[in-house]
């Protein structure tokens, strides 16, 4: 399949269920992938993409690099301007958990992919030592599908000091895109850790679980990435969750 920057040009963008713009500016999704990692589409186009699916706001989370920062930069403006925000990131990909790391400016730091507890709470610190989030991500995706054998429990992650876990993950099989288990502990632990969805987009037609299920919802005074990012440090998200899921409308060769 080849994509372009024009093939989402012609569509109507959905309207995520339920969604109320009168109480939420912002709907987001905190994982993205591109051609800086083994993604498919250009930052470009993985924009156009989102804005077809109904999302205004996105993380690009590369595995393991940054090499995206620069072409951020350069569409950055330009689509703040179409009311739409870009915050960089990265997605740490190890044996024992993938954390994605949001608002981030830097990450010289060589991942193990074979790491130790120290070293994954090594990254956590040094991620809010820059103010940026942590998103432990598809817990039923690593446990079901990837069979990682030492996965942190969810108290550990709160121990840890995780800013949220990802509730709807939909790159993963239709029966663990939605952390039910998750949202509970979310929800007992209220303002502790929050609850957050994600694409995974890798392509944009390819979504393992069909489409897009889930959109985060935030409410922002300016709509800047810093007032997103200071929203997100407060934990005052909300998602949106379909059953059935929302499809790829772009016309693709």
């Amino acid at each position: 399949m080849v994509y372009s920057d024009d093939d989402w040009k012609d569509v109507t963008p959905h309207i995520p269920p339920g969604y109320d713009k009168t109480k939420y500016n912002v709907v987001f999704d905190q994982h993205s992938h591109t051609i800086f990692s083994d993604g498919a589409l250009t930052i470009k186009q993985n924009v156009e993409w989102h804005i077809a699916m109904g999302y205004n706001a996105l993380a690009i989370t590369d595995h393991n690099n940054m090499r995206h920062l620069e072409k951020i930069d350069e569409v950055r403006e330009e689509y703040a301007d179409k009311g739409f925000l870009i915050l960089s990131g990265i997605e740490i990909t190890t044996n024992r958990i993938h954390l994605n790391l949001l608002g981030v400016s830097d990450w010289e730091t060589k991942v193990k992919y074979k790491t130790t507890e120290n070293l994954i709470i090594e990254a956590i610190n040094k991620a809010h030592d820059q103010d940026g989030i942590v998103v432990c991500d598809h817990i039923p995706w690593s446990l079901y599908e990837f069979k990682m054998k030492n996965h942190p429990t969810r108290e550990t992650l709160l121990d840890w000091g995780i800013d949220y876990i990802e509730i709807v993950n939909d790159d993963s099989k239709p029966e663990n895109v939605y952390d039910n288990a998750s949202y509970d502990f979310c929800i007992k632990h209220n303002n502790k850790i929050g609850m957050i969805t994600g694409t995974d987009m890798h392509r944009p037609d390819g979504l393992v679980s069909g489409g897009v299920h889930g959109w985060t919802l935030l409410n922002i005074k300016e709509f800047t990435e810093e007032a997103l990012l200071e929203e997100l440090r407060k934990k005052r998200t909300n998602i949106l969750y379909s059953e059935i899921p929302y499809l790829d409308p772009g016309i693709h060769k």
